[in-house]
C-alpha cells in the first residue's frame, strides 16, 4: 500500500512538474522568436520618416494592422527642434529594476500640420494645413537624482535642428490605465498622448494622440551628456510586450522542474 501511494504519489508529480517544464519550453521558443523577429527589424536600414505633407495622411489614425506590419520595431529618425522647457517625467523602472523617470519631450517639425476636414469635404482649398506640428517623443530613462533639472545642465533649449533614431509606438487607449493623470497638478502615472497634448496644447493635438516616437540606443551608446539613457533594443521588446520573465528565466524553470520531472519519473518506474 505505501508502494502505491508513493508510485501514485510521484506519478502525480512528475505530470505536474513536466507540465510545467514544457509551458515553460513553450514560452521560451515563443519569446525568442518574437525578439528575433524584432531585432531584425531592427537591423533594417534608418530611414527618414519626419512627418511631411505627403505621408500625413499615413500616421494620422493608421489602421493598427497596417502599423504592425510596417512600422512596428521599423527604425526611422526624426528631424526637429526638441522643447525641452515641457517636460513630463513618468515614474518607471529601468530593465535592472532600478527607479527611475522616462523623460517625454514634444519635437516639432517645420513640416506636418493638422488635417482641414472642410477641405477634405468639399475639395476646396488644401487638405493640410502646414504648421509646426509636434510629435510626442520618449527620450529615454534617467534615474531619480535627475528629477531636478538643474542637475541636467546641458539639457536646455536649443534653436538647431536635433536628429532622433528610434522607433514609433502606438499610443494605448486612455481607458486601459490604471492610475489616471493629474495634469493640473502636473502628476503623471502614465503616457497618454490625449493627456499630453492637451496639457502642452499643441496645434496638431488631435492628430498626435495615436503614435509617439520612442528613441532607442541601437549603437549601444549609453546614457548622453544629459544622464537620458535612450531605450535599449531589449528593453523595448520587453516593454511592448509586456514581458515579466525573459527567455533565460524561461530556460531555467524548464530545466530545473524537467529534472524534477526525470527524477519523479525514474521514483516511479522503481516503485512499480
Amino acid at each position: 500500500v505505501e508502494k502505491s501511494r508513493l508510485r501514485d504519489g510521484a506519478g502525480s508529480l512528475m505530470l505536474l512538474t513536466g507540465t510545467i517544464a514544457y509551458w515553460n519550453y513553450r514560452e521560451r521558443i515563443r519569446k525568442e522568436f518574437l525578439r528575433s523577429e524584432a531585432h531584425y527589424r531592427f537591423s533594417e536600414t534608418t530611414t527618414n520618416i519626419t512627418p511631411w505633407k505627403q505621408l500625413y495622411f499615413t500616421w494620422w489614425r493608421m489602421p493598427e494592422q497596417e502599423f504592425n506590419v510596417y512600422h512596428r520595431f521599423k527604425p526611422y529618425y526624426i528631424i526637429g527642434q526638441l522643447d525641452t522647457t515641457k517636460e513630463i517625467l513618468i515614474p518607471k523602472k529601468n530593465e535592472h529594476g532600478v527607479d527611475g523617470y522616462s523623460v517625454i519631450n514634444p519635437l516639432y517639425c517645420y513640416e506636418g500640420g493638422k488635417t482641414s476636414m472642410k477641405a477634405l469635404v468639399t475639395g476646396s482649398g488644401d487638405t493640410v494645413n502646414i504648421e509646426r506640428a509636434a510629435i510626442v517623443v520618449n527620450r529615454g530613462w534617467i534615474p531619480l537624482h535627475l528629477k531636478d533639472k538643474r542637475m541636467r545642465p546641458n539639457d536646455v533649449n536649443q534653436r538647431q535642428l536635433v536628429k532622433l533614431r528610434g522607433v514609433f509606438r502606438a499610443g494605448k487607449d486612455i481607458h486601459d490605465y490604471k492610475v489616471p493623470n493629474n495634469p493640473n497638478n502636473n502628476e503623471w502615472h502614465n503616457l497618454s498622448l490625449e493627456d499630453i497634448g492637451i496639457f502642452w496644447e499643441l496645434p496638431n493635438f488631435d492628430e498626435q494622440k495615436y503614435y509617439y516616437f520612442e528613441q532607442v540606443d541601437f549603437q549601444s551608446q549609453g546614457r548622453d551628456v544629459n544622464g537620458i539613457q535612450a531605450t535599449r533594443p531589449n528593453a523595448l521588446v520587453d516593454d511592448h510586450y509586456g514581458w515579466r520573465w525573459s527567455e533565460h528565466t524561461h530556460n531555467l524553470f524548464e530545466k530545473g522542474f524537467g529534472a524534477a520531472a526525470l527524477g519523479l519519473g525514474a521514483l516511479t518506474w522503481f516503485a512499480l
